[in-house]
Order: structure tokens, then C-alpha cells, then sequence
């Protein structure tokens, strides 16, 4: 049982070094001049040592899913920093829910075109499997 306990804590410290490793890769890069923020480019990094197959999924799984579970806990703290700006926000409450509108615009615009000019050729093929069984 003990044994037991302890394989399991390693594995997860083990993914929690991975994943602590690639983030603080992302940011040792955004340190050196890359203008995408350190946890995003981790991220990227993490993802696609995924897909290459430099980390194994199993490697991280535990670690990931403890993460996901407690992810409420990590938004504490923004949280509690917003409402320590409430006055600062409220004096600029017009400029950004006019920003948000604007994002939130561009982002179905963008979302639905892309997915407009990329499904076609899917789309096209499915079409032809629906009017073949009509005809029958």
C-alpha cells in the first residue's frame, strides 16, 4: 500500500515537473523577446511535444486532472484583484464593455468564416451521400 502511494506521488510530481518545466520554458522565451506571453507559448510547446510524442500522455494525466478539478482555486487571487479595482473599472466600465463587444464580434466572425471556407469540401461530400440516399 505504501509502495503504492508513493509510485503514485511520483507520477504526479513527475508531471507536475513536466508541466511546470514547459512553462517556465514558455516564459524564459518571452523573456528573451518573443511577444506571445510565457504560459501561452508553454502551452504551445507542451502541445506539441504531445503530438510529436516527447511527453507521454500518462506522464501528465494525473497531474492535468487534479489542475482541472481545482481550477476555480487558481482564479482566486484575479478575483480578489478586480475587486480591488472596482473604482478604477467603474470610472472605465464604457471603454471596456465597448472592447468586449468588439472582441466578442470578431471572434463568431472569425469562428464562423473560418469554419465557412474550411468545411466546404466536407460539406460538399456529405451532400452527396444525402441526395444519393434520396434518390434511392
Amino acid at each position: 500500500m505504501i509502495k503504492s502511494l508513493l509510485v503514485r506521488s511520483a507520477n504526479f510530481l513527475l508531471g507536475f515537473a513536466i508541466v511546470a518545466a514547459f512553462f517556465l520554458l514558455g516564459s524564459w522565451l518571452h523573456g528573451l523577446g518573443l511577444p506571445i506571453p510565457g504560459g501561452v507559448l508553454g502551452l504551445i510547446l507542451f502541445f506539441l511535444a504531445l503530438q510529436v510524442g516527447l511527453v507521454k500522455l500518462k506522464w501528465v494525466e494525473r497531474t492535468a486532472g487534479l489542475l482541472l478539478r481545482h481550477m476555480v482555486l487558481l482564479f482566486v487571487p484575479l478575483t480578489v484583484g478586480l475587486m480591488e479595482m472596482g473604482e478604477l473599472l467603474s470610472k472605465q466600465a464604457l471603454a471596456i464593455s465597448a472592447s468586449l463587444l468588439v472582441s466578442l464580434v470578431a471572434v463568431l466572425l472569425t469562428t464562423g468564416l473560418l469554419g465557412k471556407w474550411l468545411l466546404p469540401a466536407h460539406a460538399a461530400g456529405a451532400d452527396a451521400g444525402t441526395e444519393a440516399a434520396n434518390e434511392s
